[in-house]
């Protein structure tokens, strides 16, 4: 196996810097062979007798020759991933044995990029680790240096990095992609246990996938090929790009939608124009209405 190489990316600003030093430090303790370097430590010219984008060239080699990339997320960062950069970021979600994990560090716009959307967002319920308490950002850190670790493991049990499993056609064809925030995760159980008394198999993502580059890979082809895909909205939901991304894919795919209102929220304008069951009153939840329009789809 060729040597770990880890690359973190960050905005110049101070503030970056000093999170992604941080998260450099961290993440050296973890017990393996590896190299790791973040932006501030590339050797760049001070641009004065280049082009204004002096830093890209060795910026996409680095993000090139890397095995681990740890993007930090901000507005300005964003602002400064050019086409070439992001073309780098969409080769890793391409591939087998190479691994994105952005890290929102500041509040962006980060929801109409692709390298973004398909990847492992830390942190999971996405809102900014630099708005948070210094024991909450301790605890983003640690998700982070458990995922790098995670990896280095399975890389270092084999020099293909193994495919993550995924339902079969055969497995999927009376599976109900289950759609939720984090938040929601304990509703989403109880939801999928209703679908299995009555035969229905409930996909809830968190438990079929392991970590990866495939993982909005997989979740693409778990939506396209479920009977019919569940969103359960609640305001937390309405802002999730996750949430939104797998409901509008399912659209796509013409696939059937049941939206779920399980806390009051206003609905995308899209999903208004589908009949909503209001599950907003825990003592008379519409679970019949549910089931058997499921079965309805099943049996047409």
């Amino acid at each position: 196996m060729n040597r770990i190489k880890i690359f973190i990316d960050h905005y110049a600003a101070d503030e970056d810097l000093e999170f992604a030093k941080r998260l450099k430090s961290r993440i050296k303790n973890v017990e393996y062979d590896f190299d790791i370097q973040i932006y501030s430590d590339l050797s760049l010219d001070d641009g004065e007798s280049q082009d204004e984008d002096y830093w890209e060239k060795p910026t996409a080699a680095s993000i090139r020759d890397a095995t681990i990339v740890i993007p930090i997320i901000s507005e300005s960062y964003i602002s400064f991933v050019s086409k070439r950069i992001e073309k780098e970021f969409n080769s890793i979600i391409d591939s087998k044995d190479r691994f994105l994990f952005p890290v929102l560090f500041k509040p962006a716009n980060w929801g109409g990029f692709k390298w973004v959307v398909r990847s492992k967002l830390t942190p999971s319920d996405e809102q900014p680790i630099y708005e948070r308490s210094t024991s909450e950002i301790d605890s983003s850190i640690n998700s982070v240096v458990l995922m790098i670790k995670n990896i280095m493991t399975e890389l270092s049990e084999s020099d293909e990095h193994k495919k993550i499993e995924v339902p079969s056609i055969k497995e999927l064809e009376r599976s109900v992609f289950i759609s939720h925030d984090h938040d929601d995760a304990d509703f989403a159980e109880l939801l999928k246990l209703k679908l299995e008394k009555q035969g229905l198999e409930g996909w809830i993502d968190s438990e079929r996938l392991k970590i990866g580059q495939d993982w909005r890979e997989e979740i693409d082809a778990g939506i396209e090929n479920s009977l019919a895909v569940i969103a359960i909205m609640t305001p937390e939901a309405r802002k999730s790009e996750y949430v939104t991304y797998e409901w509008a894919f399912a659209w796509g795919k013409g696939k059937k939608i049941f939206p779920i209102m399980l806390k009051q929220t206003q609905l995308h304008p899209r999903l208004e124009s589908l009949q909503y069951l209001d599950f907003t009153n825990r003592s008379s939840r519409p679970w019949d209405e549910l089931i058997e329009s499921i079965q309805a789809v099943l049996n047409a």
